[in-house]
This record gives C-alpha cells, sequence and structure tokens, in this order.
C-alpha cells in the first residue's frame, strides 16, 4: 500500500510540473505597488455571462485558502463544465464567515485571538476559490492555487517575498474535500474542512493531511437511525444521491442495522446532473406495492437534491403530507431546499450539527451592501439572487436577466426587505476552523522563530515551510471559542467531536407559516438510551386534507412498516429475507408469542394468559373434603363404621351366646377389623392428596379388601373341607381357630409383601399430572401410583373374590345350621357384581372433566359398598337372632345333625377280603373314646379295595371335634403298606438332602457362550429340577451366586467374534482422514444413522462446505467406506473468537477406536491455526457417552442451554469448551452457573 501511495503522489506530482511547463510566464508578474508575487489564472470555468472573477484574494504574510460553493454545480442543460446559480447560504454565508473570523484575527478584537496573537504581528490572508460543489471545477483550482508555490519550488528559491499558503479551509461536499485533499496532500499543505462529513476521509492513510470540525457521518447514521427506533418505525425507503457523500452515508446507515428490527423496503437513486431522475424516484415511492406502508423516507441527499425532491413532490397535490422525510446534515436547518415547497416537507426531520449561533456574524452580515462589499467578487450575484432585483452597473446574465426591479444599493439591512434571514448552520464551523489553522501556525512560528530575533514577523527559520508539523500542531489543538462557546478538539484522525440538534419542519402558528422547530438532540455519549432526546412536547405532526387542501394537527406519531402487527398469540413468519416484512401464524396451543417473533411453550403447570404473552400458573384441581361429589362416599363410610363398631360391641357383649360361639368368634373379629379398614379408606382417597395420604392408600386400598376376603375365604374352605369330603378316613388339618387365623394372615401377607414392594420400588409421593381436555390444560394433584400395580392387588382380591364364590357355591348344600355358607355366597355374587361395575369406571372413565374425582369416589363406594354387604350378609342374621329373637340363641339350635345310614362291606375278592388288625382295633378304640350319652356310631366298610377304602361315620354329636378326633386317629394308625414304602423312600430322601442347601456353579453350554447367564440353584426341597436361567443378574446381593466359562468355549469362537474384532483393529490401523468433499454428501447416510445424530437438509451441508471448507472433515478406511465426519465453523469476534463444533458423527461400527478423537484433534489443529481462543461443542445432556468422551478430551461443560434440542420433548443441551493456547488465561472456561435459554447465547 505504501509503494501504490508513493507512485501516484510521484505521478500527481510529475502532472503539476508539466502544468508550470505549459504556463504562459506572462501570467505572472511583480507589482510594484504590490509586494506580493500575484498571478493571474486561466479562466476556463467561468459562470455563463457572469463576472469573471475567479477567486478572492486578501494580501497577508501567511494565506489562507478557501473553497467554498458559491455556485451551483454544472447542469447539462448548460454545459458540463459550467457552473450555474449562485448557492446564498452554503456559499456566501460561509465564505463571508471566512472574512468574517479572518478580520477578527487581524484585528484582534476577541479575547481568544488577543490571547493568542498578542505578541505577533503577523496578518493572516486568504486566497479563496468558488469549488461550484464539483470535482474537476475544485480540482482545477486547487492546481491554480498552488502554482505559485510549485514556480518557487522549481526555481530553487527561498521566495520570502511571496507569502505561503499555510493552510486550505474547505470544501463542503465530502467528495470536493477527497479531490482537494489528493492535491494538497503533495504539496503537504494542512485542509480542514467545515461541512465534510463523509466517513472515507477518516482514512488517514490516504487523507493523510485532511482535518474537519465537524463530525464524521457515522455519527449521523447513528442519530437516523435512532430517531427511527424512537418513532418505532420498522420499515422505510432510502434515498441516496450518486456520489460519495450519499453513497457512503447509505453504507454506514445499512451497517448501523445491523441486529436492529429495522428493513430498508429499497434503495433509491438520483443524480444531480440528471433532473428526471428525481421524478422516476418520487414516482416509483408512490406506486410500487412494496412501499405501500411506508411513511418514513430517509434522504441522504445535499441541499440540491433535496430541493428538487421536494419541487416533484409538491407538484402532486396527493403527495403532500404522504411521508416523512428524515434528512441529515446535507439538509439540515437549510432555507434553499423547502423555499417554495415547504407544504411537501411538512413533519419532516432532519438534523444538523449543533448550532452555536454567532451574534456578532449576524450584525456583521446584516450589515453587507453591494457598495461596501468589494472584497466579496460574488456578492453582487447574491444580493441581486436574494431580492429579485438588478444593478444598474451589473452586466446581463441569464440569472437575472428577467429581474424587471432594479435594486437599491444603500445602508439598509434585512429588515426593511421581506426576505428573512437566519444564520446558516455551518458558519460557526468556519470560523472555528479559521481559528484552529491561526493558532495552529502561530504556535508553529513560536517554534520555529524561538530562538530569531524578530519574533513578531516570519522569521528566516519558518522557511522552508513544515506543513507535516503544522499538522501535529494542529490535532492536539484543544481551545474554546469564545465568539461560538463552543470547545474545538479534534480526534487522532483529525474529526471533530460533536452533538446534533434534531429538528423538525412544522407549521408553527395559525397562519401556516412553516419553519424548523428544534425538537431535540444526539450526542455520542457510552449509553446507548442517552444518546437521543427527543421532547415529545415539541414534536408535532399534520395531516393533510387533501379535499380541502388544509392541515390539520393529530396526536397519532405516524407509523411506517411492512407488515401490520399480529393479534395476541400469533407470531410473524417471514415472507421474504427481510425480518420486518412477515404473514401472521398462530402460536400452537398452550404457547405464548415473545415478541411476536417466536413461541415457547408454557410448562405443563403454566397456561397462556388472555394476551398469550405470559405463562401463569395453573390452580391445582384436587379431590378433597370440601367437594359435593366427595358426600356420598363419606356418609356410606360413617353409616357403615357406625354399624361396623355397633356391630363389634354387641358381638363383645353377647360373645358368650350360642349364635356367636357358634360363628368362629376370631373369624368373625378378623373380618369384622377387615370391613373397619375398609370404611376407614374413603377418608385418605377424599382429603387432600399428601404423602402421608398416598401412603395410608397403598396400605389400606389393597389390605382391606384383602383382609375381608381372607375370612370369608377360610370360613367357606373350612366348610366345604368339613362336609364335603365323606370319603376321607383321615381327620381335617387346620380347623382350629388358630389355624385359622393363621391361614388368613398367610393370606393377607401375600397382598401386604406385594405391597411393600410398591412402597420399595416406588415409594408414595405427590405429584402434578397435566391433562389437556377440549383444548383446556388443567393440573391434577394425585398420588404417585401406577394403574398396573392397582391392577395386580386388584387381581389378587378378585382371586379371593373368586375363590370364596366358588367355595360358596360348593357348600351351598350342607346342613341347615351351617347355612352361613348361602349368606357368604350372596355376598361374593354381589361383590362380584359391584366390582365388575368399578373396573370400567375406574380405569376407563378418563373422558369426564372429574375423571380423578369420579375415580376415587368410586373406588371409596365401591369399598364402603363391598364391606357393608359383607357385614350386612353375614352379621345382620346373627344379630336379629341376639337383639330380636333370642329364644333362637339355645344350642340345640347348633348341632350337627346328620342322617344315619347303615352301610355294608362286601369282600369282593378274596385274596384283599381282610382288614388291617391295627385298623381295626384303631377304629373300636376310637368309637369307644367317642360314645357319650347323646352320641351313638356305627362304622361299617364296604367296597374295600387294596389301594383304596373309604369310610362313611353316621354320627349325630354335640360337637363337631368328635369328627375330627377319629379321623386323626385314623389318619395316625393306618397307612397302606405301599404309602408306607413311599413315605419311606421320601423321607431318606429328604434326609439325604438336609445339607445340599448350598448353590451350585452351572457352566455356560455352548449355546449360551454369547451372554453371560447367572443362575440361582434351589434346593432339593424347592423344584430342584427348575432352574431360571437370566440375562442379567438379579441377585447382585446373594454372594452364592457365581459364572464359569469354559476355556474351549472361547477356543472355539473362530467366527463373528474374532473377525469383528480384527476388522477394528484393521480399520484404526488404515483410517485416513481428509477433507469433506462435495461427492461424500451422497456416502454419509451409514455415518448419521444414530438417534443422537443431528441431520441436515443438504444445503446446510453445502454452506459449511462452501464457507468453511477448512473445518469440514472425513475419516475413511481402506476399503474407501466413511466412517466418520466432522463438520465446524470459525466465528466470534475478539475474546469470543473460537472454533465451533457443528457435527461429530461417526458410524456405530467404528466406534471406540479412536476416530472421534482424530477429528477432534483435527479440528482443535484448524482453530489453534486460526488463533482462536478455543473450540466449543453443543451436546445432548442425554448423551452421556458423548459427554463422558469429550470430557476425557479435556471439554468441560460451560454452561446447559434449556430446550436447545427441538422435538416431541425439548431436551437440554451442554455448552463444552476446550481453551486453546491464545487463550492464556482461561477466561472462555469460567463457566456460567445457571443455565439459559436459546435466546440468550451470545451472537456472534
Amino acid at each position: 500500500m505504501l509503494i501504490v501511495l508513493l507512485s501516484q503522489k510521484v505521478l500527481l506530482f510529475v502532472i503539476l510540473i508539466l502544468i508550470v511547463c505549459l504556463i504562459d510566464n506572462d501570467h505572472c508578474y511583480q507589482d510594484n505597488n504590490n509586494p506580493i508575487h500575484t498571478c493571474h489564472y486561466p479562466t476556463k470555468f467561468r459562470a455563463p455571462q457572469s463576472p469573471s472573477y475567479e477567486y478572492l484574494y486578501i494580501p497577508g504574510d501567511v494565506l489562507l485558502g478557501g473553497f467554498f460553493p458559491i455556485h451551483q454545480p454544472p447542469s447539462s442543460e448548460l454545459g458540463s463544465m459550467q457552473c450555474t446559480a449562485i448557492k446564498r447560504e452554503r456559499g456566501i454565508q460561509r465564505l463571508e464567515a471566512m472574512l468574517f473570523a479572518l478580520d477578527i484575527v487581524n484585528t484582534r478584537s476577541s479575547y481568544l485571538m488577543s490571547s493568542i496573537l498578542s505578541h505577533s504581528k503577523i496578518r493572516f490572508g486568504a486566497l479563496i476559490y468558488d469549488s461550484c460543489d464539483y470535482e474537476p471545477y475544485a480540482v482545477e483550482r486547487a492546481l491554480n492555487m498552488l502554482l505559485p508555490s510549485l514556480d518557487q519550488c522549481l526555481s530553487l528559491q527561498k521566495r520570502k517575498d511571496s507569502p505561503v499558503i499555510a493552510g486550505v479551509i474547505g470544501s463542503a461536499s465530502s467528495i470536493v474535500s477527497m479531490a482537494i485533499s489528493d492535491i494538497l496532500r503533495l504539496a503537504e499543505i494542512p485542509q480542514i474542512s467545515y461541512a465534510s462529513t463523509s466517513t472515507e476521509l477518516s482514512e488517514k492513510l490516504r487523507f493523510q493531511f485532511f482535518s474537519r470540525v465537524v463530525p464524521p457521518d457515522t455519527y449521523q447514521a447513528e442519530a437516523v437511525v435512532s430517531i427511527i427506533q424512537f418513532l418505532n418505525w420498522t420499515y422505510v425507503a432510502v434515498i441516496k444521491e450518486t456520489g460519495s457523500y450519499g453513497e457512503r452515508l447509505t453504507d454506514d446507515f445499512k451497517a448501523k442495522l445491523k441486529n436492529k428490527t429495522i428493513c430498508i423496503a429499497g434503495e433509491l437513486s438520483v443524480n444531480i446532473k440528471d433532473s428526471n431522475s428525481y421524478l422516476r424516484v418520487i414516482k416509483e415511492l408512490y406506486e410500487d406495492e412494496k412501499y405501500r406502508f411506508v411513511i418514513g423516507v430517509v434522504v441522504f441527499a445535499q441541499e440540491d437534491s433535496v430541493r428538487q425532491l421536494l419541487n416533484q413532490t409538491s407538484s402532486r397535490n396527493e403527495l403532500n403530507g404522504r411521508w416523512v422525510f428524515l434528512g441529515t446534515d446535507g439538509w439540515g436547518k437549510k432555507w434553499y431546499p423547502v423555499e417554495n415547497f415547504g407544504r411537501a416537507a411538512i413533519n419532516a426531520i432532519t438534523i444538523a450539527p449543533k448550532l452555536y449561533p454567532i451574534s456578532d456574524f449576524d450584525e456583521y452580515f446584516k450589515n453587507l451592501i453591494p457598495s461596501k462589499n468589494t472584497r466579496n467578487p460574488w456578492f453582487v450575484e447574491y444580493w441581486e439572487e436574494t431580492y429579485k432585483c438588478k444593478l444598474d452597473h451589473t452586466p446581463t446574465t441569464i440569472f437575472n436577466q428577467n429581474y424587471t426591479r432594479s435594486c437599491l444599493d444603500t445602508d439598509s439591512t434585512y429588515t426593511n426587505f421581506s426576505v428573512p434571514y437566519f444564520q446558516e448552520g455551518y458558519v460557526h464551523y468556519v470560523v472555528d476552523a479559521v481559528f484552529s489553522l491561526v493558532i495552529a501556525i502561530q504556535k508553529l512560528v513560536d517554534e520555529k522563530c524561538l530562538n530569531s530575533s524578530n519574533i513578531t514577523l516570519l522569521c528566516n527559520e519558518f522557511y522552508p515551510f513544515d506543513g507535516i508539523r503544522l499538522l501535529s500542531i494542529l490535532r492536539n489543538l484543544s481551545f474554546r471559542n469564545d465568539l461560538s462557546r463552543r470547545n474545538i478538539k479534534f480526534t487522532p484522525n483529525g474529526d471533530g467531536i460533536e452533538t446534533y440538534d434534531i429538528f423538525q419542519y412544522q407549521i408553527i402558528d395559525s397562519t401556516e407559516t412553516l419553519d424548523y422547530f428544534p425538537i431535540g438532540e444526539y450526542s455520542d455519549s457510552d449509553h446507548s438510551n442517552e444518546r437521543i432526546r427527543i421532547d415529545l412536547q415539541k414534536l408535532k405532526w399534520f395531516k393533510y386534507n387533501s379535499q380541502y387542501s388544509t392541515w390539520s394537527e393529530t396526536q397519532l406519531t405516524p407509523r411506517s412498516f411492512c407488515s401490520e402487527s399480529c393479534h395476541p398469540g400469533e407470531i410473524r413468519t417471514n415472507t421474504d429475507s427481510q425480518q420486518c416484512c412477515w404473514t401472521c401464524r398462530a402460536c400452537e396451543i398452550f404457547h405464548i408469542a415473545v415478541n411476536e417473533t417466536y413461541c415457547i411453550p408454557c410448562t405443563k403447570e403454566e397456561l397462556p394468559n388472555s394476551n398469550f404473552t405470559q405463562c401463569i400458573s395453573i390452580e391445582e384441581e384436587y379431590l378433597s373434603i370440601e367437594n359435593s361429589i366427595a358426600l356420598p362416599a363419606l356418609i356410606l363410610s360413617l353409616i357403615g363404621l357406625l354399624m361396623t363398631i355397633y356391630t363389634i360391641i354387641i358381638f363383645i357383649r353377647f360373645s358368650q351366646t350360642p349364635v356367636i360361639k357358634a360363628s368362629s368368634r376370631e373369624l368373625s373379629y378378623f373380618l369384622l377389623f377387615g370391613i373397619c379398614c375398609c370404611h376407614l379408606c374413603a377418608w385418605p382417597l377424599i382429603l387432600k392428596p399428601h404423602i402421608l395420604t398416598c401412603f395410608f392408600i397403598r396400605i389400606s386400598v389393597s389390605l382391606s379388601l384383602t383382609i375381608c376376603l381372607a375370612a370369608l375365604l377360610t370360613k367357606t374352605n373350612r366348610l366345604a373341607r368339613i362336609f364335603n369330603n365323606k370319603q376321607r378316613l383321615t381327620p381335617q388339618s387346620c380347623l382350629s381357630p388358630r389355624s385359622q387365623l393363621g391361614i388368613c394372615t398367610g393370606i393377607v401377607s401375600v397382598q401386604f409383601i406385594g405391597v411393600l414392594l410398591w412402597i420399595f420400588i416406588s415409594p408414595p409421593s405427590v405429584k402434578l399430572k397435566s391433562e389437556i381436555k377440549h383444548n383446556q390444560r388443567r393440573l391434577i394433584l394425585v398420588c404417585q401410583t401406577d394403574n398396573e400395580n392397582i391392577a395386580y392387588s386388584l387381581i389378587y382380591n378378585m382371586l379371593l373374590v373368586v375363590s370364596c364364590t366358588l367355595y360358596a357355591i360348593k357348600t351351598r348344600h350342607i346342613p341347615e345350621n351351617y347355612n352361613e355358607a348361602k349368606h357368604i355366597g350372596f355376598a361374593m355374587y354381589s361383590i362380584c357384581i359391584i366390582w365388575l361395575a368399578f373396573i370400567p369406571i375406574f380405569f376407563g372413565l378418563r373422558s369426564s372433566d372429574n375423571w380423578f374425582r369420579i375415580q376415587f369416589v368410586t373406588l371409596a363406594i365401591c369399598l364402603s359398598l363391598s364391606a357393608t354387604i359383607i357385614l350386612i350378609c353375614l352379621f345382620a342374621p346373627k344379630l336379629h337372632i341376639v337383639l330380636f329373637n333370642p329364644s333362637k340363641n339355645i344350642p340345640a339350635k347348633f348341632k350337627t345333625t346328620i342322617s344315619t345310614r347303615r352301610i355294608s362291606f362286601r369282600q369282593s375278592s378274596s385274596a384283599n377280603n381282610h382288614l388291617d388288625p391295627l385298623l381295626a382295633r384303631a377304629i373300636n378304640n376310637s368309637q369307644r373314646r367317642s360314645t357319650p350319652i347323646d352320641c351313638t356310631t356305627e362304622v361299617t366298610f364296604c367296597n374295600s379295595k387294596l389301594d383304596s377304602f373309604s369310610l362313611n361315620i353316621n354320627d349325630e354329636m354335640t360337637q363337631t371335634d368328635s369328627i375330627y378326633s377319629k379321623n386323626s386317629i385314623i389318619n395316625d394308625t393306618y397307612k397302606h403298606p405301599e404309602q408306607q414304602q413311599q413315605q419311606q423312600q421320601q423321607e431318606q430322601l429328604l434326609s439325604s438332602s438336609k445339607n445340599d442347601d448350598e448353590t451350585m456353579d452351572l457352566l455356560l453350554t455352548s449355546q449360551q457362550k454369547s451372554n453371560i447367564n447367572y443362575v440361582q440353584r434351589a434346593s432339593i426341597q424347592k423344584s430342584s429340577s427348575d432352574l431360571v436361567l437370566s440375562n442379567e443378574n438379579p441377585w447382585k446381593k446373594v454372594s452364592h451366586v457365581r459364572y464359569n466359562i469354559n476355556e474351549h468355549d472361547i477356543k472355539d469362537n473362530n467366527s463373528s467374534t474374532y473377525n469383528e474384532i480384527n476388522f477394528l483393529v484393521e480399520s484404526l490401523n488404515m483410517t485416513s482422514v481428509r477433507q469433506f468433499k462435495l461427492k461424500d454428501l451422497l456416502r454419509i447416510n451409514n455415518v448419521n444413522l444414530d438417534i443422537f445424530t443431528e441431520n441436515y437438509g443438504l444445503s446446510f451441508y453445502l454452506h459449511y462446505l462452501a464457507r468453511w471448507p477448512d473445518c469440514f472433515f472425513v475419516a475413511e478406511n481402506s476399503a474407501h467406506r466413511l466412517m466418520g465426519y466432522i463438520m465446524g465453523k470459525i466465528e466470534g469476534k475478539h475474546d469470543n473468537y473460537h472454533g465451533h463444533v457443528t457435527a461429530l458423527s461417526v458410524a456405530s461400527e467404528f466406534r471406540r477406536i479412536g476416530v472421534s478423537s482424530q477429528l477432534m484433534a483435527l479440528l482443535e489443529q484448524v482453530s489453534e491455526q486460526k488463533k482462536t481462543y478455543f473450540v466449543d461443542l453443543f451436546v445432548r445432556v442425554s448423551n452421556k457417552r458423548a459427554v463422558d468422551m469429550y470430557h476425557k478430551l479435556n471439554y468441560i461443560v460451560y454452561r446447559r442451554i434449556i430446550g436447545y434440542y427441538s422435538g416431541e420433548r425439548d431436551e437440554d443441551a451442554f455448552d463444552m469448551r476446550k481453551a486453546l493456547s491464545r487463550d492464556i488465561d482461561k477466561k472462555s472456561l469460567i463457566s456460567i452457573p445457571h443455565p439459559v435459554r436459546p435466546e440468550d447465547l451470545d451472537d456472534d
């Protein structure tokens, strides 16, 4: 770059030399009356038929150059190189501001100048040119300005008699300043602009000697964006002027819009040389459909283009008030753009560097008249153009030829004329620029002439002029202008620091007078919310009625947008590449809209509010005692409980009566306890769910009915064994009260063990169950129960019900004194009906809104009804006898009565026709023992066979125990020979296996070599022939469990396992890693089969392959089969500059051989080469294997992102990082302790 600049400088210098050589020496002469070297310059660029004034010259010891846009730029209608009409504000006022500042400097009439120049007698002059705001014209004049200096340089003389041009003030437009700066850089002459704001001028490698007292366009772009945000506009149009000013400002504006919710509907260009371009722009802005809702129009143009735009807008009446123009400093507070076209500019908002009006300049300028202002050769044109008149002594031009009125050249001020006056906004910048340059020159003189005897004038040491040193002094200046009351300071790049005023073009009174009204200001503050300050009381909006051509004030701020705002609960779906144009789409059910951009689901415990902007907690629903639906269960439970307590009291009170004694009192009390439990179950079922109530529900619901059914089953079983085993000689066992209670306890213990296992596996707890019905979400507070476990307990109870029912049917014909079995049968039939009706209600009634209430209320009622039926069927008859029919409560009513039958014994075979003497003796002894007064017994045998016999006992006894004693005697005394032999064999077998309780080892067979199976060896008494095989070890805590594998089992395995291991080893050894190619996209299907692998669209892979090809690698084995791939990128800025692993996937057959480590190491190496700080990746929390692998690769969990992976159920992700060598302090590994959401991620 330095070589290019040097070559450009040499080339331009050669061009300048050639220009000097072509100049006629007669153009330069030494005026005897004027000691200053004077030159006449070519007059090629003159306004047509206008006075031939080329420049303004004020003699002095040191000259300040100046460039001002005195005239309008050339027009295509008048010729490409001819300047046009005079500029009254940007030209004449700014020119007079420089002359005014020089007068202050030379007269030392301000405090600042008097203090700085108190010891100096140097007089500052000026050489000022008209730039016509046209680049070629300005370049020609800059060359003319430097000719004397070059002539002096070529003559190799120190021409102290010719004043040096120490600096240049100007120009106004940025493109002209750039052109002049390229010329002045060759002569090393500093330049200070009073109005050029292009950011390109801050590039000091090119514009080394350029400085300015105004801020660059960067601040303007920020100010425009801030105003748009303040007005809540999201969609604007941009009109830019071709050239450096408009185009660079547009680029800055678009750069500032990044990460903002503001879109540009379109960029429209206008050209100052093409008047038709303004008509095309306005027509397109009005007719194009994409600008239908556009109200805000940003104008990046100078005053001439702004005037043309307003002219075209005002030409159509219906366009007045159609748009709100937003202008920059090119428009500012200038009167020229809005003159005669102000109605089209109403509501326009403009910005301009903050005004620091100089009151002394107002007095100076208002007193200027043509006859006294002879030093300004263009003032006469200004006078005629301002007052639309013609002075007598001026020639006729195309600009004054139509003026018929004669101008008055008197000592008059603006107050004598109808033309309003206001100070142009950049006047104080011109004064600041002149003061800055004068102060810097004086400091340079003081520095150079420090040792000179005459320090009041220029000394010999001042020559040759040192522009580089002057530039250095200028950049370090800091002072306060006492005229403008403004602090002057430059940035290291030579830019000014400033605040912008914000104006609105308003109707200021009832006569519809239009003027710029200050409404706020913008400053470059460190806090973005403090940069712009707009007074809403001063901001006004006016609406135009085209029918009546009137304006009316409105309180509504105009909206500039692309699409209408979405309704509550809707989000935007972008219709094109711009984020400001969208269609509205309703969020899914139970989602809320966040800033109309995306929907997020509410948790299962929340519902969206009415505006769908916030999730609110759902009120919990649960079954409680306050619900009316619970009253039937409570009433039935209370009644049943009172009845049961009453029954217990009666049983205790009359416990010694025959009816109570004959009802098996122990079982009755056991049954009454179960009935009480059934009635008490209603309370935990109905109360608000709590961990204690849930615990009691688990225990009571399962066991209460089991207790009742166990007692009933034991009763019916006892009766069945007593009366239906007529062919048994042996006495019945387990018929005593203690045995009966033991049987009941055993039956209940099975259910109790199951409940304990249920509690151990799934401890009781309360859960909030979210339910969706009729597009409404409900939050139901219930106990944590599984329907499967409930079903298991109910199945067991149903088995007991069925068993009781079968026994009831079996004992339905027993003696009338034992017709309790009939009552039990009736109770079982009723319970079966109740539970058959309950099961579909409990498990199938989910469609009802109150299903959870109905479910548990029904369960409570079902238990209470079952208990009540048992109570009524079994105990009501007994209570009736005890309380209301005591005459039946006598022992005779409860004796066993069996009709006597005589049975003959007949020998069927001589060989088998005998009776064992031992049996006969036992029978006779039994008869003698059991012959009380009221008991007679006859025993007869018949149809006796060798292998079996029957014994019928015809008896009438007072106690059934006599029968039991006979059976016991027979069982104890008689054993058939074969039965005795079999019993002996069994005893020997049992005795031989007493110590065989150790567990055994099982050698796995060849059919089981693929799995390690655990077995538990049961003892001989516990079905030793049945061995249990399992693929898992359910007895991990059993010490006697172990396994063996024969060596031959491994040696024989010479097929799949061995080959598979060899395949993996060979794959590891022959792996090659290379960059991913386009054709690999057709071969990665085998790699993407894993459930944790994120599958992307083809365009996604192509995007990474095109943008980050050096971060996309694939592993391939020797058979050219893809083993895995890694896809990454380099992103971020500053300390967040890092490598990112977007996807890492390895085919399942190539895992655990280091492919992932190789790929990760390669991406880390690329990240190191890119000088990144760290490498990061995102991984599912549930992917434990991948998390462990990354931990082994020295990655740490930096933070957790909630719901990062979307799906049927959103899943969290870990953001894992690994610091690289550039991150010396490992700052990137300082983890964030709290989880974050995806929208909170850094926008890199």
